[in-house]
């Protein structure tokens, strides 16, 4: 039961120092105990509906968060069922066929950094190797290798007669974001389009 008459700062006590205790008689120190365990009691008791309400606090916390969970699943669900159809509708087209058009594509050769690279079933992929601050693309003449970061570069490399990959290795290294995962794409299968202005964003301060 709580103690409305005795707020918590009454029910601090003050201890003589522990180097007296040895001089104290029996009676005293049980008294000593006493004291402490009744001014615990007091506090524990004024908690009691303070630690209820945190509970019923973490609960709300809880539901609500699960409500938000609940939403940002659904935008995900929702932002991959768009880009399966832009690539389906070909409105996202492959990394090998802006690399090997003769024209650049509408979004023109931009950096890297701010594309966005993509997967058949609508997951995003980040370029070149996990951990690395720029997004970037390896292109090999059968010997050299030559690390390019600019669609404007791999396409010139290309028209030079070079390709994607390195020596006896073809294709686009990515990896998942956030994450040491990371796997060689068929250039055909790994598509682009320019990146949102939160996605560029964001990579730029990764």
């Amino acid at each position: 039961m709580a103690h409305p008459e005795a707020p918590l700062e009454a029910a601090e006590i003050t201890l003589p120092p522990a180097e007296e205790f040895a001089g104290l008689a029996d009676e005293q120190l049980q008294q000593l105990v006493q004291m402490v365990e009744t001014a615990e009691r007091r506090i524990r008791d004024q908690m009691a509906p303070f630690q209820l309400r945190l509970t019923r606090l973490a609960k709300d916390a809880a539901a609500v968060q699960t409500e938000v969970r609940r939403r940002e699943r659904q935008r995900h669900i929702q932002a991959r069922k768009e880009v399966r159809e832009q690539v389906k509708e070909g409105e996202a087209p492959s990394l090998a066929q802006v690399v090997e058009a003769e024209e650049p594509p509408p979004f023109g050769e931009p950096a890297f950094s701010e594309l966005s690279f993509l997967l058949e079933s609508g997951g995003q992929v980040a370029l070149g190797y996990p951990g690395s601050r720029t997004p970037s693309l390896q292109m090999t003449d059968g010997s050299a290798i030559s690390t390019v970061t600019t669609l404007a570069e791999a396409r010139e490399l290309y028209r030079l007669g070079w390709e994607i990959g390195v020596p006896a290795r073809p294709g686009v290294r990515v990896h998942t974001p956030g994450t040491r995962l990371e796997r060689l794409l068929d250039p055909d299968k790994c598509f682009v389009r320019l990146a949102a202005e939160g996605e560029s964003a964001s990579r730029a301060s990764a």
